[in-house]
């Protein structure tokens, strides 16, 4: 399900290579295959466990994370930079894999709140905010859940 490309840690080639990359690939129609770009995560040394505070302990970040008690020392938490897998996706590229997506939704709820305002108040401009509205929520859906594959 998931294939992962791993170079060896700590060596001058494995600065020089480019980014690792995770694909997902379910069979099916219901999802198309994902591909991301991950860096080796520079908190844990990509070992997924953080030793970064005083003397091999879990730093105050991960521990705060886990919502554990700041005042004792922890051992062997699991990287709340990278979530205890070695490899960090850059927040750029998360926000831009999610915005379409989060814009769309916004959109049409903002659509369907304006055409339930529009109908309650007997808007003399109901019947042609509806075709408007009804244009822009198809073609969402249609982009959204059409069968032809997203570029």
């Amino acid at each position: 399900m998931f294939a992962r490309k791993n170079t060896r840690a700590g060596t001058a080639s494995a600065l020089l290579q480019p980014p690792h990359t995770l694909a997902l690939c379910v069979k099916g129609n219901s999802m198309e295959e994902v591909k991301t770009n991950l860096y080796p995560c520079k908190h844990c040394n990509e070992t997924g466990t953080c030793t970064s505070g005083k003397d091999g302990t879990s730093c105050l970040v991960c521990v705060k994370a886990h919502k554990f008690n700041s005042k004792k020392e922890h051992f062997g938490l699991v990287c709340g930079t990278c979530s205890g897998t070695g490899q960090v996706e850059p927040k750029t590229e998360r926000l831009n894999r999610r915005a379409r997506p989060i814009l769309s939704i916004l959109i049409v709820y903002l659509l369907l709140v304006f055409i339930l305002i529009f109908g309650l108040s007997e808007n003399q401009y109901f019947n042609e905010f509806l075709v408007f509205a009804g244009t822009i929520i198809g073609s969402v859906t249609a982009f959204y859940f059409g069968n032809a594959k997203n570029t």
